[in-house]
């Protein structure tokens, strides 16, 4: 007998369960069908949230691109160490296969002054006056290539040739590096506010347009309450509609981000050229861009689930 009762409530079980599934389908795709018999109401709401989330998210993009740009900095070339003037070249050579040594050094190369001084007399036009010195005034000078991009590290090592007796200068400008960042770091920050805010305005549109609806629907919400429709039966075809809202809001965003990228790439890509630079701008990614839209949804659904619960608690008073 008991397997019995189990044999009956296992379809009836799996019949509810797909009914379910089958309520839900229709009334997500008949609040499609009413999105989509007002187009022009419906596009002008999903161009305005599309052009208010696409404000923080190319706000992001540029900022992940900065982050690349600042990540591409070769750091490896732009340490120049000048010796004491006192220092013979031997004398060089040998701290040059020193630094050499160094597990923080992946290169060391010696420009000996003479050198120094035939590429200065090369390239400055003063050869006269360069020829009327009696002594060589550079200083001997080793180019070192740091094998890390680490700014702490490198910071150390700077240190610690700074100690060295036959050091006189180490040089590297890292303080650009260092503004570049800071202003990243605050534009993160920027961001993440202007993303919240513009965010709560988003909820307030979509919220306004739900509302709008429901006025326009009140006699529909009146008759099915009569006949003892439920509150989520009532509220489900306005969240699908704020789903729907967001999801094109979404989507229509991220497009609007990378034709931006798209139209100022070129442009971009000729002025890094200049600096002997192949940095191009990353369109927002695939990853980003599921997120994104799963954002605007996220908004969508609960600023219509917002608006029809209060509407609908105010009903019942």
């Amino acid at each position: 007998m008991a397997r019995r009762r189990s044999n009956i409530q296992r379809p009836l079980a799996s019949f509810n369960v797909s009914a379910y599934f089958r309520i839900h389908l229709r009334t997500l795709f008949s609040s499609l069908g009413r999105f989509s018999r007002a187009p022009f109401n419906s596009m002008m709401t999903v161009s305005v949230i599309a052009i208010t989330l696409s404000l923080p998210a190319g706000l992001l993009v540029s900022i992940n691109n900065l982050q690349a740009l600042s990540g591409q900095v070769d750091l490896n070339h732009n340490m120049s160490i000048f010796l004491q003037p006192s220092l013979t070249l031997t004398q060089a050579e040998v701290l040059s296969h020193q630094l050499q040594a160094n597990d923080l050094i992946s290169q060391a190369t010696l420009i000996d002054k003479q050198a120094a001084l035939d590429e200065f007399r090369q390239h400055s036009g003063f050869n006269l006056a360069i020829g009327m010195l009696e002594d060589n005034p550079l200083p001997h000078v080793i180019q070192v290539s740091p094998n890390t991009d680490n700014q702490t590290a490198v910071k150390a090592l700077i240190a610690e040739l700074e100690q060295h007796a036959g050091i006189q200068l180490v040089q590297m400008d890292l303080a650009w590096l260092e503004r570049l960042n800071g202003f990243l770091q605050i534009a993160q920050r920027a961001a993440s506010l202007i993303t919240a805010l513009l965010g709560l305005a988003v909820l307030l549109i979509i919220s306004n347009t739900i509302r709008l609806e429901l006025q326009n629907r009140r006699d529909e919400i009146d008759i099915t309450r009569l006949v003892g429709a439920t509150p989520a039966f009532i509220m489900r075809p306005f969240i699908y509609s704020g789903f729907w809202h967001g999801l094109f809001g979404g989507v229509l965003a991220c497009l609007l981000v990378n034709l931006s990228i798209w139209l100022i790439d070129s442009p971009t890509s000729s002025l890094a050229n200049l600096y002997n630079s192949s940095f191009s701008l990353q369109n927002m990614s695939f990853y980003h861009a599921i997120l994104w839209v799963i954002f605007a949804i996220s908004l969508g659904i609960t600023g219509s689930w917002v608006v029809v619960r209060r509407y609908l608690t105010e009903l019942e008073r």
